[in-house]
């Protein structure tokens, strides 16, 4: 009698553990699926400002020029210049030194440095 008993719970944990298992590895494969925040729709109230949220802008006047895929960025002062994607995400914080800084390797798009866009073809 106590054996059966046994035997019947044990069964039962079995079922509900292989049942269990399965309803996790698919509520895993849900959560993997991720999205850039390039991918984010954002709302555009005019082509220039890409969002009604304030941008972060350098401290210091600079002087931004465009070579190539090369950005030339003159500068007074040693300061931290925030450069943003179109969409308005912050994409890369630049250290500048005082004088000429190169700032290379930056994905082909559109970018908004010291609120002005850039375009890098």
């Amino acid at each position: 009698m106590v054996k059966t008993t046994i035997r019947r719970i044990c069964l039962c944990l079995l079922a509900a553990s292989f049942c269990w298992s399965a309803q996790g590895a698919a509520r895993k494969r849900k959560v993997r699926v991720r999205q850039g925040p390039d991918t984010m729709l954002v709302a555009m109230p005019s082509p220039e400002m890409p969002s009604s949220r304030k941008m972060n802008t350098s401290a210091y006047p600079v002087k931004i020029t465009l070579t190539g895929r090369v950005v030339q960025i003159q500068s007074d002062h040693n300061q931290i210049l925030p450069i943003y994607t179109n969409s308005g995400v912050l994409y890369l914080t630049a250290r500048l030194n005082k004088g000429t800084n190169w700032l290379g390797g930056l994905p082909r798009g559109r970018y908004f440095i010291n609120n002005r866009p850039i375009t890098i073809n």
